[in-house]
């Protein structure tokens, strides 16, 4: 198959399942992973063998634009708010993890050293599933807030306790002191690297779009400094993932003190939505489930995954209670902090390849410790998703993150038009309409006829020109000035059907009959305080429920 064959068939095809799974209230992004291990070496699909490292670019490019919209989350002020539990959380979560998770491995082979470096890698949070589950059910509020914040700093912290626990592991294997400074200066200066990479790329984007005339353009530059931060990441052997996130923080903070404009961030959202359909079905056939099926894998597999579970929960528990957190956060953090990759598999082929070179004992230890990281990795990304939605909606943050589009796709005419407003009968004289319009702060009036059908509107304006000019307001009845107008909508008729006739039709007032057939008039929408209500609606949703 060529590569357009291949990419057209993942994006159709993980697009409908990951509408099947929306279906049964599941996460998309379970259906985008299923489809990937359906294709994939699991079932010697077409995505398996070489074809998979071809599409590295791509892998790489999704991860950048991930690690990009979660740095852009990262806003300064609300980073403040929370910046003492967000901490406190991060430490207790992640050592807790790393000891237990140890402590189970350790007691299960014997062996300190792979307990060592399974409950280093067992620390870090994988981005992309977490950052992509939180976006679909549109979540936000200090759960959503802190879950952000956590993975994009967790990696970092697991990247020095691996320095660490990988030191006193190669240390018990080969029975040889090793040097801590050499260990340390690696994932220390590979941190400090990326930092510096992504607060550059971020600071020369944000002169980039501020001075851009041509919006158009907006688009491309972005995703151009995004791509360029990632490559050089790659090209330098440092975290790119990292390097996006700084990228992202210093990109949306900068922006948000001088012109407001988050333009770029809404493209590369609208830009990125194929892009992670890919991303997560490449990451579905990556996975191999028949790892499971090797001697001792399975059952050291469940203890990692549950010791693991067990210390992000309980370590958010914990680090909730201790930093004085909202109860939610406390309750439910750990729920969101279940996803692993990424960080995880890299380090695991690090210690492969490192221990692959020590001898029999270490080589047959780093295999086991690849096979350990992949099985679970396999399993995680199927577990948690629907964890991140369940910790989300404990929490009650689900669709709060919403905009005034969302609002108007969730009501029908019925729910908003108003069904207490004056009626001027076809019958009725200019001095008598006039009367009923002292009786309302209404422009626009609706004229219904002697059988009681919808006739046309008639205004204010138009009724003072009459009144004006004719200087007979005895004699001009209704029905001689009534304007039929074809703007209608009719009860059942979705919400988003009234508004594009307001924006396409430059219009104030829409009548809303009951049918077609009947003509028959139920209410009317009124421009002005339909947005009102929807902008009221946003704000009530949007609260981060600090109360």
């Amino acid at each position: 198959m060529n590569a357009l064959l291949i990419i057209g068939i993942i994006i159709l095809m993980g697009t409908v399942c990951g509408r099947l799974f929306q279906k049964i209230n599941l996460p998309r992004v379970t259906g985008y992973i299923i489809i990937g291990v359906l294709f994939g070496k699991s079932f010697h699909g077409f995505l398996s063998g070489p074809i998979l490292d071809s599409f590295a670019p791509l892998i790489n490019l999704s991860l950048g634009i991930i690690g990009f919209m979660i740095g852009a989350e990262l806003n300064l002020e609300k980073f403040k708010r929370y910046s003492r539990s967000i901490y406190t959380i991060l430490f207790v979560e992640v050592l807790l993890t790393f000891f237990l998770v140890g402590a189970g491995v350790t007691f299960l082979t014997g062996k300190v050293y792979m307990g060592l470096i399974l409950g280093a890698l067992a620390a870090a949070t994988a981005p992309a599933a977490t950052y992509s589950v939180l976006k679909e059910y549109k979540a936000r509020g200090p759960v959503t807030t802190t879950t952000l914040s956590i993975v994009a700093l967790d990696d970092g912290l697991a990247l020095i306790i691996y320095g660490f626990a990988s030191a006193f592991a190669r240390s018990l294997i080969s029975h040889e002191s090793i040097s801590f400074i050499s260990t340390m200066a690696r994932p220390i200066f590979e941190i400090a690297s990326s930092v510096a990479i992504g607060a550059i790329g971020g600071y020369v984007l944000h002169k980039i779009v501020l001075g851009a005339r041509d919006k158009e353009r907006i688009l491309p530059y972005t995703l151009g400094i995004i791509i360029l931060v990632v490559g050089v990441s790659i090209f330098f052997k440092i975290d790119f993932i990292l390097a996006s996130m700084v990228l992202g923080a210093v990109a949306a903070n900068l922006q948000s003190k001088s012109s407001g404009d988050k333009e770029m961030f809404d493209l590369i959202k609208r830009f990125s939505v194929p892009i992670f359909i890919l991303f997560f079905v490449l990451v579905g056939a990556r996975l191999d489930a028949r790892i499971l099926m090797k001697a001792g894998v399975l059952i050291l597999a469940l203890v990692y995954i549950i010791s693991r579970s067990i210390g992000k929960v309980a370590g958010a528990h914990i680090g909730g209670r201790l930093s004085g957190a909202k109860e939610t956060v406390t309750k439910y953090m750990g729920f969101c902090l279940f996803d692993q990759a990424g960080v995880a598999v890299g380090l695991a082929i690090a210690v492969y390849s490192t221990f692959s070179r020590m001898g029999p004992e270490a080589a047959a230890a780093g295999l086991l410790i690849l096979n350990i990281i992949t099985a679970t990795t396999f399993l995680l990304q199927l577990v948690a998703p629907p964890m991140i939605k369940l910790g989300i909606k404990k929490a009650d943050e689900m669709f709060r993150d919403v905009t005034e589009e969302d609002i108007i796709d969730t009501y029908k005419v019925d729910d908003v038009m108003d069904i207490d407003f004056l009626v001027i009968k076809e019958n009725n004289n200019i001095h008598q309409i006039i009367e009923l319009m002292k009786k309302s702060d209404s422009y626009n009036f609706p004229i219904i006829g002697m059988n009681g059908k919808f006739m046309g509107i008639t205004t204010l304006g138009e009724i003072r020109d009459t009144f004006y000019e004719e200087q007979m307001d005895q004699l001009v009845l209704a029905g001689d000035i009534v304007r039929e107008i074809d703007t209608i909508v009719y009860l059942g008729q979705g919400l988003k059907d009234a508004v594009d006739i307001f924006r396409v039709k430059k219009v104030n007032y829409i009548p809303v009959l009951e049918n077609k057939g009947t003509g028959k008039l139920v209410g009317q929408l009124e421009y002005r305080k339909l947005m009102d209500f929807i902008t009221k609606e946003v704000l009530l949703r949007q609260q981060e429920l600090e109360t």
